[in-house]
């Protein structure tokens, strides 16, 4: 939810041809939570750019969830994406072997693996740029309640 960190994960991506992952994931969100009565027009939208033969911005989900998901699409409606939506998180934030991200049948288990993008964000400098241009120094930090003074360090009173 933090639109500042979306934005650097984006950049991140385009470098690693990967953008078309998060701007399906966030395509899938507008259907989620957009209007009722757009829902068919977001479901064909999401089709045409990222699941359709020949996409211009492609997605790659495993054969099982693009069967599930076409006949979905067949009756649109605001959940259609949710299991090509999982798929395509789960290999950005790549959660490997023995974690909750366990292939599933007919999935092939290097699809996840192979794809680690999110960690290696977390590795960039371009996050770590992020981070500290996020630290702010305890000195210009306000006070959450303005009445408490900072401690000075004086002699005790004899």
């Amino acid at each position: 939810n933090d639109p500042l960190g979306r934005a650097q994960l984006l950049e991140f991506l385009k470098k690693e041809f990967s953008a078309e992952n998060l701007s399906f994931w966030e395509a899938c969100e507008e259907l989620r939570y957009g209007e009722q009565s757009r829902i068919a027009e977001i479901v064909d939208s999401i089709y045409q750019q990222f699941l359709a033969p020949g996409a211009t911005r492609w997605v790659n989900i495993d054969s099982k969830t693009m069967e599930r998901t076409l006949e979905g699409i067949k009756t649109p409606h605001r959940y259609v994406m949710d299991d090509a939506q999982m798929h395509i998180y789960m290999l950005m934030k790549k959660v490997g072997a023995g974690g909750a991200g366990q292939c599933r049948a007919g999935q092939d288990p290097d699809s996840l693996l192979a794809q680690d993008s999110y960690p290696r964000f977390l590795k960039s400098d371009l996050y770590k740029n992020l981070l500290a241009e996020a630290i702010i120094p305890p000195e210009t930090k306000k006070r959450v309640f303005p009445f408490m003074r900072k401690q000075r360090h004086s002699s005790p009173s004899p």
